[in-house]
């Protein structure tokens, strides 16, 4: 299908289109289908938008690739914490606004190219190689990996394009009012000057050893401090593409007709710069070709006798397709300099001039010969992950154990003892793991005891995982751990010290006693600090916690902070305004409020559908889901 619309398409980019590309990829994730739905089919209708229904698959996938995310960041994650957190209202309500979009889109028949979806597909990054061109086998593991086929990934883009271009044109207006951005200009970019005493922990007596009452309940007091994480020993099978790759010949005829159907993606074609007068009638072109003739410059036979707008007189640098039919074959038979005629085209007379001349240039087969049958082998070795990944979960399923099956089937095997979810044994060391690490550990952390996983699919491998024990996190007991317990007690009591005596001194300032005269009575050392930001600045040494209580306070007020490294007393001495930004920062913080002004508009226009399409949630199949 990809190379139909490549036959079919033009050269125009439309570069916005691959944000919601990017988006796109970067959402839907890997995934394992789930084998239950508590109760439910996955055909379940879990709300209607108008005449449209969604389905508990929709969601059930959404909120996978949710949890996956999740737990990447924090760790173990359950679907009762991720409702309990908002998480699956949130992904309900976005599928919910996609379907109202696809509604209005359907109202007003909007549609979108083939030309449109081919240049969306090859000027997406996520399907670039390291060249930064269209790479096939790269676009083939992305659909791998979230179970696409082409038909389906042109299919979805045709129903996402419209709806961000629907969007596109709700929120193209939207622009922050200067005041505003003049406002929150000064708000963030005020300054603030203050005196500063430090009391640092380093500098505090040493409290000598606790009492073993005071140790015992200090260790109670703080468990997750002496706390185990949790530890995991698992057995893992699979197989990275790169090793099946190895194994793989590419036929010569395979790859020569692999750079026939590329060959565009090698090569560019010649360019032209052009310049173009355009006159609103045959007359007028007629008046512009003699004064060319005679020697008037360029621009200005454009402007003074067309009247044309000096910003459309240069066309760029153009491939021939670039250019309308009659136009190109004019501007690609022209010589370097040389005016042509006039000619009419639906647009008004037009009179062309090359002025730059770029010949064809690319690869030929030869150069890129090894590239193409790396590309195929890894591919082919893709395609066969694919199939094995099948036969290989068909057996576990069966019951087999999973040495048999790695033995089977040809795939490395791997145990490990013992890790916590960082990857680290008990004995804070790195362990190993041939393929998929990342994901092997997630998937290792996320099923049971004496659980087999599915096989997955990972980025470029596919594996499986056994989980042989879990060891529960735990608090270490105190014996174990006494020698911390002794030096984080201390610590405490060094930091209760410093914050006591920031206290203290703060509590001393008066009228006629400010920050500076009582530090200097106390031979305590005093430092004004420099214009302090709002959000603390790379360099500075003022503790963030210190600045954002001194932007909390009036001139001669005084406040405390503390941090690892100790306590702070100070005292505000002089508020410096911001003024009014000059054109280019007001433009920047413009486009950054505009931006968020824009999805609240989005977001009400999105409410705004609801009126015309109904949405009904039916709350008890989704509370059955989750």
């Amino acid at each position: 299908m990809l190379q139909a619309i490549r036959s079919r398409a033009g050269s125009i980019v439309v570069k916005a289109l691959f944000v919601l590309l990017i988006a796109s990829f970067g959402l839907w994730g890997v995934y394992t289908r789930s084998d239950y739905y508590q109760g439910h089919s996955p055909d379940t209708v879990i709300a209607t938008v108008g005449d449209n229904s969604l389905r508990a698959e929709e969601l059930q996938k959404a909120v996978q690739t949710a949890t996956e995310r999740l737990r990447a960041q924090l760790g173990t994650i359950d679907s009762a914490q991720l409702k309990q957190l908002g998480v699956i209202d949130t992904l309900l309500n976005q599928l919910i606004e996609r379907l109202l979009l696809d509604q209005e889109v359907a109202r007003l028949q909007l549609d979108v190219s083939d030309e449109v979806v081919r240049n969306a597909i090859y000027d997406n990054p996520a399907f670039r190689g390291p060249d930064g061109r269209f790479d096939r086998a790269q676009f083939n593991q992305m659909l791998m990996m979230n179970r696409l086929s082409e038909e389906q990934l042109v299919a979805r883009l045709r129903r996402e394009i419209p709806r961000s271009d629907l969007l596109q044109a709700v929120t193209v207006g939207v622009a922050a009012p200067r005041p505003v951005v003049d406002t929150l200009y000064r708000y963030r970019n005020e300054k603030r000057v203050a005196d500063i005493v430090a009391f640092p922990v380093a500098a505090v007596a040493d409290p000598g050893p606790p009492a073993e009452a005071d140790l015992t309940a200090f260790y109670e007091g703080h468990p997750d401090l002496f706390r185990a994480p949790e530890y995991r020993g698992f057995t893992a099978i699979g197989l990275a593409a790169d090793d099946l790759a190895k194994e793989i010949d590419i036929a010569e005829d395979k790859v020569k007709k692999e750079y026939e159907e590329r060959k565009e993606e090698f090569t560019t074609p010649e360019q032209r710069q052009v310049e173009q007068i355009l006159s609103p009638s045959e007359d007028k072109a007629k008046e512009v070709e003699a004064a060319l003739a005679a020697g008037k410059p360029w621009r200005e036979a454009a402007t003074e006798i067309a009247g044309q707008d000096p910003e459309t007189i240069e066309l760029g640098l153009l491939k021939r397709q670039e250019l309308p039919g009659q136009l190109a074959d004019i501007a690609f038979e022209l010589p370097l300099g040389e005016p042509s005629q006039p000619t009419r085209s639906p647009l008004g007379w037009h009179i062309l001039r090359v002025v730059k001349i770029t010949p064809p240039s690319g690869q030929g087969y030869d150069e890129v010969k090894g590239k193409l049958t790396a590309e195929l082998a890894r591919e082919e070795a893709l395609n066969r992950l694919d199939r094995l990944a099948s036969k290989v979960d068909d057996a576990l399923a069966g019951g087999a154990a999973m040495a048999d099956v790695a033995a089977k089937f040809g795939l490395k095997a791997v145990t490990i003892a013992a890790t916590d979810p960082g990857g680290r044994d008990p004995d804070a060391k790195q362990i190993a793991l041939p393929f998929a690490p990342n994901d092997v550990l997630k998937t290792a952390f996320e099923i049971g005891a004496n659980d087999n996983s599915r096989v997955i699919a990972g980025q470029d491998s596919i594996y499986a995982v056994r989980v042989e024990k879990i060891v529960p996190s735990q608090v270490r007991p105190l014996a174990e751990v006494k020698d911390r317990a002794v030096a984080a007690w201390q610590a405490e009591r060094k930091r209760e010290t410093a914050a006591n005596e920031a206290k203290a001194l703060v509590e001393a300032v008066k009228p006629d006693a400010p920050l500076a005269a009582l530090a200097a009575e106390r031979k305590l050392a005093l430092t004004t600090s420099p214009p302090l930001a709002r959000r603390p600045e790379a360099g500075t040494t003022v503790p963030a916690a210190l600045v954002a209580k001194l932007f909390a306070a009036k001139p001669g007020e005084t406040v405390t902070a503390e941090d690892a490294n100790g306590a702070y007393a100070a005292q505000l001495k002089e508020v410096q305004g911001a003024g009014t930004p000059d054109a280019g920062l007001a433009s920047a913080l413009s486009n950054e409020l505009s931006g968020a002004i824009k999805l609240d508009v989005a977001g009400q226009f999105t409410q705004a559908l609801r009126n015309r399409f109904p949405v009904d949630i039916l709350r008890d199949a989704v509370d059955k889901m989750f």
